[in-house]
């Protein structure tokens, strides 16, 4: 019963489930998921039985919510990962602890504290379990314990993929791709939207949409990843690297105003890893005041918002992100949000070979289209959408569990030396796609890298300068020393693990590794 695509059986009242075990009154028997119960297992729900997730049952179990002893009525938890052997009787009103084991032939008649080791008539703890994250992961084989990031998915995403395959038609541009831009435009609440195969293909079909051309110049953050400034060279423009403050890691609106000229044509500001940009108001207003383009890179941030605009609404359009580390996770993917109609006209041609699109889509068509300008091959395919649909359903729980994590390690990291956590501005909301600790020294920081790595926890640098890759210095005369807040920025950050599905044993022996380091204890 147990796999990986497990499902809950057709439970009626009285009569045994396609393995073999009985409830009465299943309408108030809540199953986690993934729930092990063994044949012949009779459960009497009347008042509530609870199973968390990863629960298993052996088999000839009696559970009982009402005693047929003394009519006792209470509910039944069994927390998750709980484990009773065959031929046990549970009474009403127990409680049975999370990662607990019940021997077989017991008699529960008391709760069951969390991690223990239980059996007897009655019943009696005889031994606390360790729960030494430490001591388990060693029997995990990969260099990585602790990954970076891990993708959140339930059985509903692996529902609407296959859904798309089983159909057999219409993988490239079925009605799954339509109905993800409507719900993305709906969701930040603009007007248009347009799907990718990645942000990079939309933030450079975005540039080339709003008609950046050669010699026109591209106000470009060097704290991010390459793309930002790649999509400007890709349209044909100049990059012109400013500094990023070092708050949420957006443009510096005061080095910003120093780098507009005559030539420039846009501003492109991140919005770092799930974090609002500082500035991203009055970025806005200097754009206006010059009567020029400010374009959001929020490829980390869908969801974010300062009040109740949502990030990708404050510039003139934005792209996002939804490859595998991103809040919104499709494996590879992007979109483009605007409140022009002129711009995502344009950007359709652009995506898919300037390709005049008729109303039966060019793969389902007999006729032929007209092509009226030179694009790309950009198109997000109707399996990606199908599973962007799937998880935008539950985006704002991924939120709230990235945001729940962040706070535990907030509390945590906050009073360890030489450590300085990420900041929330009053009025921001922010969905920690990354979590960024800063050190207060390039030598702390290398040095905590290594000793998460040696302990199995995987940490990344986002992001080294881009004015410093060698493509930006051999092209644009770039050169160390031209942006020293960045380059200094860039020596002290460093990304921890933080994903939905982190556990709290993950997250205390990161804790503890930091500590180690940053303490002075190795």
């Amino acid at each position: 019963m147990r796999f990986d695509n497990w499902q809950p059986p057709l439970i009626e009242h009285g009569k045994l489930t396609k393995w073999n075990w009985m409830v009465y009154h299943p309408n108030n028997l809540i199953l986690g998921k993934k729930v092990d119960i063994g044949a012949f297992t009779y459960i009497n729900a009347k008042h509530g039985v609870k199973l968390g997730d990863d629960v298993q049952i052996g088999s000839h179990c009696s559970i009982y919510s009402i005693s047929t002893i003394d009519d006792k009525q209470a509910e039944v938890v069994l927390k998750s990962n709980a484990r009773i052997g065959s031929h046990c009787t549970v009474l009403p009103g127990v409680t049975i602890g999370e990662n607990s084991i019940v021997g077989a032939h017991s008699f529960v008649n008391k709760d069951v504290p969390d991690n223990v080791i239980a059996f007897g008539t009655p019943i009696k703890v005889v031994r606390k379990l360790e729960n030494n994250f430490e001591k388990n992961m060693k029997n995990v084989n990969t260099k990585w314990k602790i990954p970076l990031f891990k993708i959140h998915s339930t059985q509903d995403d692996v529902d609407a993929v296959t859904n798309v395959i089983k159909r057999g038609t219409s993988w490239a541009c079925g009605p799954e791709v339509e109905e993800f831009e409507k719900n993305i435009a709906s969701y930040v609440d603009v007007n248009y939207s347009l799907s990718f195969n990645s942000g990079t293909s939309a933030l450079h079909t975005l540039l080339l949409a709003h008609g950046i051309k050669e010699e026109d110049e591209v106000i470009v953050p060097s704290f991010t990843f390459i793309a930002t400034a790649n999509a400007v060279v890709l349209a044909g423009g100049s990059p012109v690297f400013a500094e990023s403050e070092t708050t949420t890691f957006g443009l510096d609106i005061e080095d910003v105003k120093k780098k507009i000229t005559a030539r420039t044509k846009a501003i492109i500001t991140i919005h770092y890893g799930g974090f609002p940009a500082k500035d991203i108001l009055k970025l806005r207003e200097l754009a206006d005041e010059h009567n020029i383009l400010l374009i959001e890179d929020a490829a980390e941030s869908i969801g974010a918002k300062i009040g109740n605009k949502k990030i990708g609404s404050f510039g003139h359009s934005a792209i996002f992100s939804f490859c595998q580390g991103k809040v919104l996770a499709v494996g590879e993917g992007g979109a483009i949000v605007t409140n022009s109609r002129e711009v995502y006209e344009k950007a359709k041609l652009i995506r898919s070979h300037g390709r005049v699109e008729n109303k039966i889509d060019y793969f389902s068509s007999t006729g032929d289209n007209d092509y009226i300008d030179v694009g790309y091959n950009y198109r997000m395919s109707s399996l990606l959408a199908a599973l962007g649909n799937s998880q935008l359903k539950k985006i704002q729980d991924i939120i709230d569990m990235r945001k729940k994590h962040a706070q535990y390690l907030n509390d945590n990291l906050s009073s360890i030396q030489n450590v300085e956590i990420p900041t929330e501005l009053p009025g921001h909301y922010s969905v920690y796609q990354m979590y960024t600790i800063k050190l207060n020294s390039e030598e702390t920081r290398n040095k905590l890298m290594k000793h998460l790595e040696n302990n199995g926890i995987m940490s990344k640098i986002y992001f080294n300068p881009v004015h410093l890759k060698t493509i930006y210095k051999k092209r644009y005369g770039c050169q160390e020393g031209s942006l020293l807040k960045t380059e200094l920025l860039s020596k002290r950050v460093l990304n921890i693990p933080l994903y939905p599905t982190i556990s709290k044993d993950e997250l205390d022996f990161m804790i503890e590794k930091i500590k180690e380091c940053c303490d002075g204890n190795i």
